[in-house]
């Protein structure tokens, strides 16, 4: 059965409490291409068949980032969509478990194909509301720094450049050391509910980006993000 466009998305945004019929697309869109690199071919064939074609015709089906192991699941969505481990899981949970509800076939067969840790995620999300959300008022929301806040900020950072919309850092490192450096950076972004996005290079390199998603521009959020992001790359360098 071919899942019908509008209601699935809908019930995303539902199970999700996200914004629009968009932002769950999206979401859907990088959920599924991470899922996909985690199944057999056959798996991969029937979520081509089933998704409405909104949602099917915008996934790269053939991309692989070379990161498929299902213990890297939820790290692969957070870094796709930009957004914090707990909230990636609540996406993770809504798409997944609206999946479920529209084709209970189509979901059984992938959970079969993968660990107990990701067929938890195919049920609702429950009642509470998305972490980065809450009851917050807008008034609560972080404010953008301008741009002559940003320079000054700059200074007393390690190698980050950017602009008032994102700031970055390479770091070149042996790819045995990327490992203790990502799980520091984890448990910082854990700790901070803000989440780096990280790209791997081919010459033993990170690069990682921040920006505060909720405002689409570097906050103070960020800064701290960034010197800690410093401090665990100072730790992991010096062979800590």
């Amino acid at each position: 059965m071919v899942a019908r466009y509008q209601e699935f998305v809908d019930g995303v945004v539902a199970r999700g409490e996200l914004d629009s019929a968009e932002e769950a697309r999206a979401g859907t869109i990088r959920v599924v291409e991470a899922l996909a690199e985690r199944v057999g071919e056959r798996e991969r064939e029937l979520l081509a068949e089933r998704l409405p074609g909104k949602i099917r015709d915008s996934i790269r089906w053939d991309e692989r980032t070379g990161h498929g192991e299902p213990d890297t699941f939820l790290e692969d969505v957070a870094v796709r969509t930009e957004r914090p481990a707990e909230h990636t899981r609540y996406l993770v949970m809504a798409v997944l478990s609206e999946l479920t509800s529209q084709d209970s076939e189509l979901a059984e067969s992938l959970s079969n194909r993968l660990p107990a840790e990701v067929t938890e995620l195919f049920s609702s999300p429950g009642g509470r509301p998305p972490p980065e959300r809450g009851t917050a008022g807008v008034g609560d929301r972080p404010r953008p720094l301008e741009a002559d806040e940003l320079e000054r900020a700059l200074t007393g950072l390690d190698d980050w450049a950017g602009d008032t919309g994102r700031i970055t850092r390479t770091v070149v490192l042996p790819s045995d050391r990327w490992p203790p450096l990502l799980r520091r950076v984890e448990a910082v972004q854990q700790e901070l509910s803000h989440h780096a996005k990280v790209d791997r290079g081919s010459n033993d390199d990170l690069t990682f980006s921040v920006r505060t998603r909720s405002v689409e521009a570097v906050t103070e959020l960020d800064l701290e993000l960034a010197r800690r992001i410093d401090e665990a790359v100072a730790q992991v360098s010096s062979g800590g």
